[in-house]
Formats: structure tokens, sequence, C-alpha cells
């Protein structure tokens, strides 16, 4: 990577504008992120952390303003075109589901298929593969589980977040946004994720 590039941030934010109706949640806001960094947004309760996020990562459209990647000019509509772009996002609520097993919320959504005529007709998963692959993924992360087929309902707190995070980890090329990763979670399971997140930083 030449110096030029390196100064090129990852994911910018530009003049950032997020109205609804005459509140208005986003007044230009800025935002830098350069490869490798943790950035952590803080501020008041209704300041538009969230807001932020969500405009980022394709969750809301900005009124006003200019989202870019790697310095070119992006338009993100859903959270799925942000995906594609290599970006993932924890939100609060960590968008689990409690009564699948830990592979399953892995790749939910994204399901990997049998590769024979059960696959292409009537895609059916491949269950072992996915299995393996999310024993690798949360094995690279040191997230401490019993088993990939424990239902995610029977996790911590802590190891929740973790598969959460497991989750955007994988399928991030660019950026992994969080919001909020440590709330409602006791000192022990906050520095665990808090740990995670620097794993993650520095794969």
């Amino acid at each position: 990577m030449s110096a030029i590039e390196a100064r090129v941030p990852v994911l910018e934010g530009r003049g950032l504008v997020k109205r609804y109706g005459v509140v208005t949640a986003l007044d230009g806001a800025d935002f830098d992120l350069y490869a490798g960094e943790i950035v952590a947004l803080i501020g008041d309760n209704g300041a538009g952390k969230s807001t932020l996020i969500k405009a980022l990562s394709g969750a809301i459209v900005p009124d006003r303003g200019e989202i870019l990647l790697n310095g070119t000019p992006v338009h993100f509509h859903n959270p799925l075109e942000a995906r594609q772009s290599g970006i993932e996002t924890v939100y609060q609520d960590l968008a689990l589901a409690p009564a699948l097993d830990i592979a399953e919320n892995l790749f939910l959504g994204r399901e990997l298929r049998r590769k024979d005529i059960a696959g292409v007709l009537f895609r059916v998963t491949d269950r072992p593969r996915m299995l393996r692959e999310a024993r690798a993924h949360i094995a690279d992360l040191k997230i401490n589980v019993r088993s990939m087929k424990q239902p995610v309902e029977t996790l911590s707190g802590g190891q929740r977040q973790g598969v959460a995070v497991a989750r955007a980890a994988a399928f991030a090329s660019r950026v992994v946004i969080m919001d909020e990763p440590t709330a409602a979670l006791g000192v022990r399971e906050s520095g665990m994720v808090l740990d995670l997140i620097r794993t993650v930083r520095a794969r």
C-alpha cells in the first residue's frame, strides 16, 4: 500500500443530514475510518449515534451528504447493498434467531447449499460444511462455546454478542460496525467483547 493509499479512509461520511419531520437526527455529520482503526462514537442519548451507524450501513438513506468507500462515492439503499460492498453491522438487538443453533445463526440468510442436485433444485443446505466453517470462525475469534449445535437462546449475553460479531467478521471484507456492543453486559462480558473487537481488528 502506498503512502497516498494509506491516507485514504476506508469509509467516509461527508455532511450527512437525516431528518424525521421536524426532528434533525443528523446535521452535517462527518466521519472518517482508516484501515486497522477502532473508532468509538460517544454522545448523549438522542445525539444521532445510531442514526449515523444506520446511514453508513445502508439501513437508512441520508437526506443529504455523501458516503465514500475507499475514496469512491457509494449510495446504499439497503443493508444488503452495504454488505455486498464489504460492510457488516452488528445492531444493538444482535439480529439473532434464539431457537436456531450457532452455525445456523452464523449463516442466517446466507445458508450454504449442497452442490448436488438436492442443493441445486431443492436448495438443501450443506449442514456439515456450515458446521465446519462456523467452528473455524468461532475458534478463530477464541469464543468459548460448548458446541456449534447449541441453540443461541442458551448462551450468555457475551457469547451471543460473540456469535453476532463472528458472523459480521466472517463476511466483512472492509468494515465491521457495531451499535453499542457492550450494552446490558456485565464487566467481565464487556471485557470479553472488547477483546473480541481487538481480535477482529488484528485479522
